[in-house]
C-alpha cells in the first residue's frame, strides 16, 4: 500500500548519504493489540506513515504477553518496521476495566515502569539522538530530565467540568501540573482543536508561540467512499468508540429509540467498540435492534461503517472525533449534537446535520431523530452522494496533518545536530 503522503515523503530520500532522523514514541499502548481510540489510532498511523528516512523507537506496553520486557524487538506493522521496547505487560482486558487508583491504572503503572527502566530507555534515546513524541503530559518529565527536545500533544483529557471515564476527573491536579510543565519544556505543544489551543495560549501567554492546533485525520488509503446499499430497509445508524459518560450514551440511545418509532421499527443500531452498553438503563429499549461488533481493526472498521447508512455523535466534548472523520470518509453522513469543530466537516444536508444544544433533552432527541429521517429520505431519493459526503474531510488526511509532526521533529534535529550517522 503506497499513499500519496508516503510518496511525497520518500521523494526527499534521493541523496544516498542523507543522515537519518530518529524519533522515540512513548505511550502506554501496544499497536498489535485491540485497544481503539484517537490516541491509539495516532500511534498506529504514526508508524504507518513515518518517512523512509526516519527510524522509530517505540517505548510501550506488551498487551499480548509474548515479548520480554526491557528487550528491543524489531516489529512490522502494516508493512512498516519499527523498534519496540515493551516495559510493561498489561492486557487489553485490563485496559478495559476501570482502575480505582492511580497506582493501579495503566498510566500509573506505565509511569512506574518508566522509572524502573529509566537507565536503558534513557541510554537508547541518547545513543540514537532521538527527539521524543508524547501523547500524555504525565510523561513529559522523561525527555526533560534527559535534555532531549520533545513534541507534546494534548488530546483534551482533564478539561474542566466534563465527565470522564478515568481517574483524571478525580486527580485532575496531576494532569494540570503535567500540562503546565509540558507547555514550558516542550519544543512544540499541539492541541486537537483550536478551542483548546486558544485556552492554552491565554493561560500561558509567554509560551503561545509554541502552541498550535493539530487536527486529527483519517487514513484515506483505508477509509474510502462506498456506494449506499440498495435499500434503507432497515435503516442502519452506527457509532464507533468508547461509551464514555461525556459521549452521552443515554442521549444516543434515546435518539435511536425515538427514531425507531418514526421509522416504524425499520431500524438497526450498530456499535463498534468494547464498552458495555448495559450499564446505561436507556440501552434496554434498543437492545433488540442493536448489533454489537466489538473490536475492529482499520479495515474491519471501514467495511462495517460502509455497511451503515449514517453515523451518530452526541458527545458533550471531543477533540476532532476520529469516528466522525472515518464515517464521513466512507461516504456516510453523520448527525451530531453541535460541537464547534464539527462545523468544519458536517455541513447540513450535504454531509449530515448538526443539532443545536438545548436545555431540553427531549428537544434534542426529537431534532436528532428528525434529521436522521431527512438523511434516509435523501438516500432513498438519490440526492445524497457518498463521494460528496467524503469530500468534507479533504483537509483531514495524513498528508495535511500528520506530516506536520514529522516536519517538527526533522527541523529540531536539523537545527540541533541531533541526528546520528546511519550506522547508529
Amino acid at each position: 500500500m503506497t499513499s500519496t503522503l508516503t510518496l511525497g515523503l520518500r521523494a526527499r530520500n534521493a541523496a544516498p548519504t542523507r543522515r537519518r532522523y530518529q524519533i522515540c514514541l512513548i505511550h502506554p499502548f501496544d499497536p498489535r493489540g485491540q485497544k481503539v481510540g484517537g490516541l491509539e489510532t495516532y500511534i498506529r498511523d504514526f508508524i504507518t506513515f513515518h518517512p523512509d528516512d526516519t527510524d522509530l523507537l517505540f517505548v510501550g506496553v506488551d498487551s499480548v504477553g509474548d515479548l520480554k520486557l526491557g528487550e528491543i524487538r524489531r516489529l512490522t506493522f502494516r508493512g512498516r518496521d519499527f523498534d519496540f521496547l515493551p516495559i510493561l505487560r498489561y492486557t487489553d482486558q485490563q485496559a478495559r476495566e476501570a482502575a480505582k487508583t492511580i497506582r493501579s491504572s495503566l498510566t500509573g503503572q506505565f509511569f512506574s515502569a518508566l522509572l524502573r527502566h529509566f537507565i536503558p530507555v534513557s541510554r537508547l534515546i541518547r545513543e540514537r539522538g532521538c527527539t521524543v513524541d508524547l501523547r500524555r503530559v504525565e510523561f513529559s518529565w522523561l525527555p526533560t530530565l534527559l535534555r532531549r527536545p520533545y513534541v507534546q500533544m494534548l488530546h483534551g483529557e482533564g478539561a474542566p467540568k466534563l465527565q470522564m471515564d478515568s481517574l483524571l476527573r478525580k486527580y485532575s491536579f496531576v494532569h494540570n501540573f503535567g500540562e503546565r510543565f509540558a507547555v514550558s519544556t516542550s519544543s512544540h505543544f499541539l492541541c486537537v482543536n483550536p478551542f483548546i489551543t486558544e485556552r492554552l495560549k491565554n493561560t500561558y501567554p509567554s509560551q503561545k508561540d509554541k502552541i498550535d492546533t493539530l487536527w486529527t485525520w483519517v487514513n484515506t488509503d483505508i477509509f474510502k467512499p462506498q456506494p449506499f446499499a440498495d435499500s434503507t430497509d432497515p435503516f442502519r445508524v452506527i457509532f464507533a468508540g468508547r461509551l464514555d459518560e461525556f459521549k452521552d450514551p443515554p442521549l444516543m440511545f434515546r435518539t435511536i429509540a425515538r427514531l425507531r418509532e418514526k421509522l416504524k421499527g425499520k431500524l438497526e443500531f450498530h456499535y463498534i467498540g468494547t464498552s458495555d452498553p448495559h450499564r446505561f438503563a436507556e440501552f434496554a429499549a434498543i437492545e433488540d435492534i442493536t448489533v454489537r461488533h466489538g473490536f475492529k481493526d482499520a479495515l474491519g472498521m471501514a467495511s462495517t461503517l460502509a455497511n451503515a447508512h449514517a453515523g451518530i455523535l452526541t458527545s458533550e466534548f471531543e477533540g476532532m472525533p476520529r469516528c466522525v472523520l472515518e464515517t464521513l470518509a466512507v461516504g456516510r453522513p453523520t448527525v451530531a449534537v453541535h460541537l464547534p469543530q464539527l462545523e468544519a466537516v458536517i455541513h447540513d444536508g450535504r454531509s449530515g446535520y448538526l443539532i443545536p444544544r438545548s436545555n431540553s433533552r427531549d428537544e434534542m432527541v426529537e431534532a436528532l431523530a428528525d434529521r436522521f429521517v431527512d438523511v434516509r429520505n435523501a438516500i432513498d431519493s438519490g440526492t445524497l452522494d457518498p463521494f460528496d459526503v467524503a469530500g468534507a474531510i479533504a483537509d483531514f488526511t495524513p498528508a495535511t496533518q500528520l506530516a506536520r509532526v514529522y516536519t517538527y521533529h526533522q527541523q529540531i534535529q536539523d537545527a540541533r545536530g541531533l541526528t546520528p550517522s546511519p550506522a547508529h
